[in-house]
């Protein structure tokens, strides 16, 4: 558990507060007692954290509470854009939000990269980096590595006889969602990466079976990096259309083969029906 799930289940938000009272404190207290029944491994400093962050950064909490990534996150719920709807929003700056999580619930933020980058989803991640401005630069740092270290995998197994285990860990480069979270993290490194993955899957050191399951559809996922190099950009756009268009065309000409074939079959048992009913009326 962390400050603004204790702050949620204390139900201390109000729309369009400008701060907090004496009462808000004795919620807190409240709550804590009634969480530490239920779950005696809460951390018992949680309640002062919170009363802390309450009466020292009254505006970096209530800025949270009113942004809805953010607060839903940090809350671990999924409240509708209508509880944010509030009028009052504290001035504060982008840095004094950073080091305010920083502070308080950057714990929180690094077991969830570790947890969805374990678990590869990239998409989880992607989603959340909506609020990347207020999320403090050590914890991006932490995942940017992350990221790499995990591309170096795949470049890594590439280069030697493949298991079964590294085609299965590396099923991820067939998805967007890899290449949209590594365009938060660009950088020339990135590029020769990009480049890197690209050669080897084109190469023959890598066997006809994977070129067919990963090379056309990483081809198309990976149209959506955005690279610093101008020209691999280009090629990675042109790549992407070329290998949705070649898609396209083979999966139209199996459709019109089948419906050809559908409609030759359709004749023959026509004409079996059409003898059999000749032979019977004889």
């Amino acid at each position: 558990m962390n400050i603004i799930e204790l702050f949620e289940n204390a139900t201390i938000y109000k729309e369009n507060a400008t701060g907090f009272t004496f009462d808000d404190t004795v919620k807190v207290q409240k709550q804590i007692e009634i969480e530490r029944s239920q779950n005696p491994n809460i951390d018992s400093n949680l309640a002062s954290s919170l009363t802390l962050a309450m009466n020292e950064y009254p505006n970096e909490l209530l800025f949270i509470s009113n942004n809805r990534v953010l607060y839903n996150f940090f809350a671990k719920k999924n409240h509708s854009r209508n509880r944010f709807s509030s009028d009052v929003v504290p001035s504060v700056s982008v840095d004094a939000v950073k080091s305010f999580i920083s502070k308080f619930l950057a714990d929180d933020l690094d077991a969830f990269f570790e947890e969805k980058m374990l678990k590869n989803r990239f998409d989880d991640i992607e989603d959340f980096l909506s609020a990347k401005d207020y999320l403090p630069q050590s914890s991006l740092d932490k995942l940017n590595q992350k990221l790499s270290d995990k591309f170096d995998g795949v470049l890594a197994a590439l280069e030697k006889d493949l298991t079964s285990a590294d085609v299965l860990s590396m099923n991820f480069i067939k998805h967007r969602s890899f290449y949209d979270l590594l365009s938060h993290f660009r950088s020339p490194e990135n590029d020769v990466k990009i480049q890197k993955l690209l050669n080897l899957m084109s190469s023959m050191l890598v066997s006809f079976g994977i070129k067919s399951e990963f090379l056309n559809p990483m081809m198309i996922a990976m149209g959506n990096y955005k690279a610093v190099d101008y020209n691999l950009e280009n090629l990675l756009k042109t790549n992407k259309e070329q290998t949705i268009a070649n898609t396209q065309k083979v999966s139209s000409s199996g459709s019109s083969s089948m419906t050809t074939g559908g409609i030759i079959v359709l004749v023959i048992i026509v004409i079996r029906l059409i003898l059999l009913m000749v032979r019977c009326n004889q």
